[in-house]
């Protein structure tokens, strides 16, 4: 007869599972750590003065955001103020 692949795991694949199965929370999440830490090994971090470059690029992108958003939000609300009568 053939092979059943829907039918019973054999021995040596039982086995395996319940060896992995055993395998204890606390190893698992020391292997994550540790994992995690090689990884960040292969970072290329950025050099001081590219975070200074790149920090002072936010902030001006944010300030030249915002300060659009309320020009935008006066003309709009000098647009609309005689659509709503306040007296």
């Amino acid at each position: 007869m053939g092979s059943n692949p829907a039918g019973p795991a054999s021995g040596q694949e039982l086995e395996h599972q319940v060896s992995v199965n055993r395998t204890s929370r606390a190893a698992r999440v020391k292997g994550f750590f540790r994992d995690a830490w090689l990884e960040l090994q292969k970072v290329v971090w950025p050099s001081r003065d590219d975070v200074v470059k790149m920090t002072g690029l936010v902030i001006a992108v944010v300030l030249i955001v915002g300060l659009f958003i309320y020009v935008w939000d006066q003309v709009l609300v000098q647009l609309t103020r005689p659509l709503f009568p306040t007296g």
